[in-house]
């Protein structure tokens, strides 16, 4: 329940402004029309917008506005008496920027004559208040990249780490996704997000925002990824693309089968339609993809599931015949691996999408629209290093999203328009060795191992694993369960109210879902007692192996017989401590209020405010400190409290030179932490003994918050080169982390509060070249990120001894280091060479300095590793793709033949290494430890010494090729 005081807050911000929240799909075109002779405005010349219902008439002054103009490259044709008919071609809009135009029209001698001119497009963006940039589908079409998170990483203040972005220092969900103005975030991972696939067929134009962005934007603290999808087109039109390719290198030493290329290991089809239904009334676009690929990590069946049977059998014989303890050689002779010795990759995935939008325009002034978005992908294996040389035990992975979005927009007049969106968002997934739960019954049964056979590994001292057994375990998910559920309405009011102000206001009201569910099982007291038979069913001591072997089998097919029980149970309801069931329904809304002033000589400022409001609807622990079987006892819990903020930004951008701009902004930002750390599971009551060590969910955490400032400047060299140079600042407080809690009974268990925090500061330099047969962009970034923590889940404890007590007290250590991702230098560049409907030639690279690690010090010498935390980096990496392609005519049809690389030159860069070397491909230890660990591979043998530190996985991806074609019609 909503308490009183906020809903009259919200009550009265409803009354007072009646908008709708909506994040920014359009931009708009602004100018003048005089007469190229003698300077004069022309009164009443009429402006049309061709392929759209959009136009304008110029005032007294000439000048004239059209607002609401979907990013794109356009035509734009000027009528008026008198003069001739004047045409710009390739005028180009893009997400909240003013293309300002200054059309100049010279008389008639002859009525009829038309004069086309080619627009141009300034080198510098005066009204951009903030770092961002722009990327259009011709770009995206041009680079060597497939997937969406590859244009944005080489965006400036980007950097990847452990698969995730991070952006300008922030932890990887404070990025906002935002697609056609519905924001997308999954608000439930940890990491973040987007719950929509967007596919690059479908992408009009993205656009990545890394400076302090405007109060429209919420739910962010470091960054706004913003997708307008592309719009259907007035003639049919369409394109079929299929490629393949696979890995192609001479990296066999770190990864096995990389030298044997197969064209068609990984293969690609997309599609995409467009064109109109009912003449200019209702059109479509539709776009989809299928993809299947295999891992660059392969497989060696050196064992198979039943090995697990029998190495466990002959461990246990061993323990009366042939040693009591250490590590038991696993002798050939006795034929306990059955391994083929077969290959292949490791994990192989599939992926399918469809996508569609209609686009119906009711009146000239009034269009519905629908955005469709379906993706699903399967995955069999894992590339986990521990399966590597037992692969049958393939689990299967899948996950479906789907998407519905809902549009209507009105332009009322020239100066205003409206938009309401209404939006339902699904991600939902699954994972399983398999569903029905079979248990095996015995060696050679099908079906899932039970401990102890489940995971049957190698345990050296040096701390490597692997599997040489066994199968994956119990399906503990059920069908329909598990999945997260976002349901939002939302929309905006845009008025120019004169030259100088267009407000922007609105509302958004989102409600999550989140169904949660894991299954308990447990192993029966039976046979927990009596998997391995006692004495008085079968004695090893004096048994040969084969003899025990034997007994054991007949043991093992009896033995629900002779105990009259299961092996396996599933938990009781009352059980709660063994599995979860629940829901949780989190509502959210927030407000915002925004004017954009472009004062005279191109002075612009942003000014505006947000107030967001959350409600988790869930209870929590009156008194954490409470006995253990109180904690989440009923009369001990109360309602979670209401969260809100009001949050300022404010952004200004004035002219230096003719081509130069001066900008600074400033801005406060609110997120609540991931709800998934809010609802990890129920508050029931627990026993101490159940309690003990558990991490707690906090439904009443406080939100994350952020300040950041940020200067910049732009200059524009010549009519096509712009240098873009920033600097800025970021404070993070109230970060999620962990607290150690100890109740009155002496039970101490773990909670997710509002503990870490963080700075970050940094220089932008990005330089971007738009037009021409050569074009592209470079950026570099230096920039310096600390905290008290990389990762919420981790808490860090001192044990010290105060002179004055004596007694040993914990101490939480709050000292501030550089995050996992505090990547010091960045530099990214992306090139096109163009020869229009003939070929091209893109290349992008990048160039970093890599993040840091924690030493592993051999000798250690009494140092406190603590104080050392990252404080080494990872070496150097880099690498460059490229992709061509030839313009054809096939059949009548236009066709492209391309070519791309990933990773040309087949460099390797080490995103993990060994603590102790700093290296991927080298580990180091003492000779006294190296001694003993080679015995105990030696004498197991199971695998060699070089195999215990060969780690694919510490390295990235090394070359693959693909080739291709596509048909245009």
């Amino acid at each position: 329940m909503f308490n009183k005081k906020p809903t009259a807050i919200i009550l009265l911000f409803l009354l007072m402004s009646f908008v709708v929240l909506h994040a920014g799909t359009t931009g708009k075109i602004a100018g003048s029309v005089v007469d190229a002779n003698t300077g004069e405005p022309l009164i009443g010349a009429n402006i049309v917008l061709e392929g759209t219902n959009l136009g304008a008439a110029t005032d007294v002054d000439g000048y004239f506005v059209i607002l609401n103009v979907s990013p794109d490259a356009y035509k734009l044709t000027v009528f008026y008496v008198g003069y001739k008919e004047t045409t710009l071609n390739n005028v180009r809009v893009s997400v909240d920027r003013t293309t300002t135009l200054e059309i100049k029209m010279t008389s008639a001698a002859i009525e009829g004559e038309t004069v086309t001119v080619e627009a141009e497009r300034a080198a510098i963006e005066l009204d951009r208040t903030h770092s961002s940039s722009v990327v259009t589908s011709e770009t995206v079409d041009l680079l060597p990249v497939t997937e969406i998170e590859e244009i944005i990483q080489l965006q400036s203040g980007v950097v990847s780490s452990g698969g995730q972005l991070h952006f300008r220092g922030g932890r990887a969900r404070e990025v906002s996704y935002v697609v056609d103005g519905v924001a997308v975030n999954n608000s439930f991972a940890q990491n973040g997000g987007s719950l929509v696939e967007v596919d690059n067929n479908m992408v009009a134009e993205l656009e990545v925002i890394t400076g302090t962005f405007n109060a429209e934007y919420g739910q962010a603290q470091s960054g706004v990824v913003n997708i307008v999808t592309r719009r259907p087109a007035a003639k049919f039109s369409g394109n079929v693309e299929y490629y393949a390719g696979d890995w192609l290198s001479n990296k066999t030493n770190i990864y096995s089968e990389v030298n044997n290329f197969d064209v068609v290991a990984e293969q690609n089809v997309q599609f995409s339609l467009t064109g109109p239904i009912l003449s200019d009334k209702l059109g479509f676009f539709i776009t989809g993809r299928y993809n299947n690929s295999e891992s660059v990590q392969w497989y060696q069946r050196r064992f198979s599931s039943e090995d697990g049977w029998r190495i466990a059998a002959y461990r246990e014989w061993a323990k009366d015949n042939i040693q009591a303890g250490g590590v038991i050689n696993i002798p050939d002779s006795l034929g306990l691996t059955t391994g083929d010795g077969a290959t292949g990759p490791a994990l192989t995935s599939d992926y399918g999408s469809l996508q569609a939008k209609l686009t119906y325009s009711v009146t000239p002034k009034i269009t519905v629209a629908y955005t469709g978005f379906g993706s699903y992908r399967e995955s069999h294996g894992s590339t986990a290093r521990v399966n590597v040389f037992s692969p049958d035990n393939r689990q299967t992975t899948q996950d479906w999203r789907y998407s519905h979005f809902l549009r209507f927009q009105h332009f009322p007049s020239d100066n205003f328009f409206y938009n309401f969106a209404a939006s339902y968002q699904r991600d939902d997934g699954d994972s399983y060795f398999r569903k029905d739960n079979k248990i095996a019954q015995f060696p050679g049964d099908d079906g899932i191992m039970v401990s102890p056979f489940t995971i049957t590994t190698t345990n050296l001292s040096g701390g490597t694993q692997f599997n040489i057994g066994g199968t994956s375990g119990l399906y503990t998910n059920a069908e329909g369960r598990n999945y997260v559920d976002k349901y939002a309405f939302q929309g905006d009011f845009n008025w120019q109210v004169d030259k100088i102000n267009l407000i922007k206001a609105g509302f958004s009201v989102t409600q999550h879902y989140y169904d949660i569910y894991n299954r308990g099982f447990q192993l029966t007291s039976a046979w927990e007692n009596n998997d391995w038979p006692l004495d008085n069913f079968v004695n090893p001591r004096g048994m040969s192996f084969d003899d025990y072997w034997s007994s054991l089998n007949l043991y093992w097919r009896n033995w629900e017989t002779i105990f009259d029980t299961t092996r396996v149970r599933e938990v009781g309801r009352d059980e709660v401590e063994s599995y979860s069931d629940y829901s949780n329904k989190p509502f959210e809304m927030a407000f915002y209020l925004q004017d954009k002033l472009e004062l005279g000589s191109d002075i612009i400022l942003n000014a505006g405010v947000r107030y967001d409001y959350f409600n988790a609807n869930e209870k929590v622990p009156a008194n954490y400190r409470a006995e253990a079987s109180l904690v989440g006892s009923e009369q001990n819990l109360v309602q979670s409290t209401v969260k809100s903020q009001f949050s300022p930004r404010f952004a200004i951008s004035f002219p230096i030179s003719s081509q130069g701009a001066f900008r600074a902004s400033y801005g406060h930002f609110f997120q609540m932490p991931p709800h998934g750390r809010m609802f990890n599971q129920p508050l029931v009551s627990l026993s101490p003994i159940d309690l003990e060590d558990r991490l707690l969910g906090n439904a009443d955490l406080e939100p994350e918050k952020t300040v950041a400032y940020e200067i910049g400047l732009q200059q524009g060299i010549g009519t096509s080169i712009a240098v873009n140079i920033s600097a800025y600042y970021k404070d993070f407080r109230n970060l999620l982390g962990i607290e150690q809690v100890q109740t009155v009974d002496g039970v101490k268990y773990t909670r997710f509060v509002n503990r870490d925090y963080g700075l970050s500061k940094g220089i932008v330099v990005d330089v971007t070249k738009r037009s021409g047969n050569f074009n592209g962009g470079m950026n570099y970034t230096m920039a310096y990120t600390n905290g008290s923590n990389s990762d919420p889940t981790e808490l860090f404890l001192v044990n010290a001894t105060p002179s004055v007590t004596g007694a040993t007290e914990v101490f939480v250590d709050r000292q501030v280091a550089p995050l996992d991702w505090d990547q010091r230098h960045t530099f990214n560049c992306y090139v096109n060479f163009v020869k229009p409907n003939n070929w091209s030639v893109g290349i992008t690279g990048f160039l970093d300095s890599n993040t840091p690690f924690s030493p592993d010090f051999l000798e250690n010498f009494g140092l406190n590793e603590r104080e050392f935390r990252n404080s080494a980096n990872k070496p150097l990496s880099w690498s460059i793709d490229l992709k061509a392609k030839k313009n054809l005519n096939i059949a009548g049809l236009k066709s492209v033949l391309f070519f791309k690389v990933d990773n040309i030159f087949d460099h390797l860069n080490a995103e993990n290494v060994f603590a102790a070397s700093g290296k991927a491909d080298e580990n180091a230890r003492l000779p006294e430890i190296t001694l003993v660990m080679e015995g105990e591979i030696e004498s197991e043998g199971v695998i060699s010494f070089q195999e215990a530190d060969l780690r694919p996985d510490f390295f990235s991806a090394p070359r693959k090729v693909q080739v291709g074609f596509e048909f245009k019609f």
